[in-house]
């Protein structure tokens, strides 16, 4: 198996936020395999950096040589380049690599500057290369262009592309203010916006190396130039909504939580054809089947839950034929708002680790059994429910045993309404139990 090879040329952030652990991170994202080459080693962590300790340019010159006569280098980019002497270096080093991504770090978030030698900066690492990608504030330094507004990022990005000679030119509009965070690729007749709700998540240390490596990674893979602008911005503003709320101070982004996702949703599928694989041939397990037949809800880990598009359900549910034969109509689909997707969804909005919820038939021998089983169980009254809009039943439900039992307990059951089916329901924290469960359950009614 082969892999593209990338070259990150930056900063070591020992918190690992940002710099050259998280662009390696970001390569691994796009299956690309990640070389670096390290400027120099930072005293940092989510509170701020308390020292630097810039790589002799010798040895800098010697890591990137060593790594262009073993690899096939595809593209490089380049983060924090501390000193001028290690300008000259990168220069002189780096000039047939074709593809070049440059971020100009010039302060990191707690303010402390990251560039000494900013006029040599512009001459040796920010000329010739092929995208560079400032945020506003680097913008308006190296331009000279204030940015207050849109039109004030394209005037700074036309001028920035004609001083430093660059193919493309990134201006990130997160520093500004407004409901939306634009940001803008600009080129030779190319003007093009990417503009998405402004998250207020406080912990978004290492956005421009996960959306500079993104760039460049989207590049290496062959993408053109807005597909892989766009990739980039849908990729670092995924990682700020799941951010990592660790350390005492701004922590870092999550470049990984695309790639967790799709593993956990893999898995979620996994584990339905396996359930369904137990309730069709479980013998009996038809006497568990509502009149509305029964569906199973399974979501990815509730940590990471933001709404019925993690939680999947059968598209047809489970249900009981003419001959007591069990069918469970495939395949797993997410965000279908069925009962049990809803009620699970309610659950986990709770901060309860639940993943798997069925609902089955109203029987009092159940009910006695899951209470043998060990469950908690409570009963709620569905007459009482106000009249509310469709669709919200499920949350009420779940209000109202929080507020009235300060718990959220594993069976919770009601006996009906006018035209409302007496339901079970029960909820699980993984799907190895709520099989196990439900195996129990049909053993103590034969």
């Amino acid at each position: 198996m082969k892999k593209p090879v990338a070259m990150t040329i930056a900063g070591i952030d020992t918190g690992n936020g940002a710099g050259a652990e998280a662009d390696v991170k970001t390569f691994e994202v796009f299956g690309i395999h990640g070389v670096l080459v390290v400027t120099a080693i930072t005293a940092q962590s989510t509170k701020g950096v308390f020292g630097i300790l810039p790589t002799d340019p010798e040895f800098l010159r010697k890591q990137i040589q060593v790594l262009k006569d073993d690899f096939n280098i595809s593209g490089v980019k380049v983060g924090m380049i501390y000193t001028k002497e290690q300008f000259k270096v990168y220069k002189e080093e780096i000039s047939d690599i074709k593809v070049k991504v440059v971020d100009p770090v010039i302060y990191a978030k707690d303010g402390t500057q990251l560039i000494k030698d900013v006029d040599e900066y512009k001459e040796l690492v920010l000329k010739d290369s092929t995208v560079i990608t400032p945020n506003a504030v680097e913008a308006s330094i190296l331009s000279g262009v204030k940015i207050n507004s849109l039109e004030d990022m394209k005037s700074s990005a036309r001028k920035l592309k004609e001083m430093y000679n660059v193919d493309y030119v990134v201006v990130k509009g997160g520093h500004l203010q407004g409901d939306y965070s634009y940001d803008l690729l600009y080129g030779d007749d190319l003007e093009y916006y990417i503009g998405y709700p402004r998250l207020k998540e406080k912990n978004t240390h290492g956005t421009g190396s996960v959306f500079a490596s993104s760039l460049l990674s989207g590049l290496v893979k062959g993408y053109d130039i807005k597909y892989a602008f766009s990739t980039a911005k849908a990729i670092v503003y995924n990682a700020i909504r799941d951010s990592l709320a660790i350390g005492k101070g701004i922590g870092p982004i999550d470049p990984f939580v695309d790639v967790e996702r799709s593993a956990m949703k893999y898995k979620v599928i996994q584990d339905m054809i396996k359930f369904a694989d137990f309730v069709e041939s479980k013998a009996g397990f038809y006497k568990l089947i509502p009149e509305v037949q029964s569906n199973l809800a399974h979501s990815i880990d509730p940590s990471y839950v933001r709404g019925l598009q993690d939680i999947a359900t059968y598209r047809g549910r489970i249900i009981r034929r003419w001959d007591t034969k069990v069918i469970v109509n495939h395949p797993p689909v997410f965000g279908n708002p069925t009962h049990t997707a809803r009620l699970l969804l309610s659950i986990i909005s709770k901060g309860v680790n639940a993943d798997s919820l069925i609902n089955i038939r109203y029987d009092e021998k159940h009910i006695t059994c899951l209470k043998e089983y060990g469950l908690d169980v409570i009963e709620v009254n569905r007459e009482i429910e106000p009249e509310v809009r469709e669709g919200t039943s499920m949350e009420w439900i779940i209000n109202y045993v929080s507020e009235n039992y300060g718990k959220i307990p594993n069976v919770i059951y009601d006996k009906g309404k006018k035209g409302k089916e007496a339901m079970i329901r029960i909820w699980s924290s993984n799907i190895e139990e709520l099989i196990d469960i439900l195996d129990s359950l049909v053993d103590c009614n034969s």
